[in-house]
């Protein structure tokens, strides 16, 4: 279960993606705080790709989520060959923290390299107080 969608290589479509995302996953009897967490992870990934690299011959960045019994897998799919680092931000900083903040939301974070790019991905676990699946 899931869901994907290609969007501009542009700051906006990460509220693009936050908005389709949080429709798709209300669907499912998650916590909200799970839905809210995988979210934001979203968020972060398409504004480092959006930050970090260049736009593709389309101009478009692959977004896809998959959703089962033990979390939300969130992949944001760029034309850049580079892997991702996370970085140190000084205190008064207002960017360099997104890495920092999908390893803080995720259980497990990586990267998938491909022929025409890579493909960053995060695991965001659901927390559940009952044993409801998705």
């Amino acid at each position: 279960m899931g869901g994907a969608m290609s969007v501009q290589h542009i700051a906006a479509s990460a509220a693009l993606v936050r908005h389709q995302l949080a429709c798709d996953l209300a669907r499912y009897d998650l916590p909200s705080e799970a839905i809210d967490d995988a979210v934001l992870v979203a968020s972060e990934l398409v504004g480092n790709a959006v930050r970090h690299t260049r736009a593709s011959e389309s101009g478009t960045l692959d977004v896809s989520w998959d959703v089962d019994t033990s979390g939300v897998r969130v992949s944001v799919g760029d034309p850049s060959d580079t892997p991702p680092s996370p970085r140190a931000a000084a205190g008064h900083e207002t960017e360099g923290r997104g890495l920092r903040i999908v390893d803080a939301m995720s259980d497990d974070w990586g990267v998938e390299l491909a022929a025409h790019g890579k493909t960053v991905w995060a695991h965001v676990p659901i927390r559940r107080s009952d044993h409801a699946t998705p």
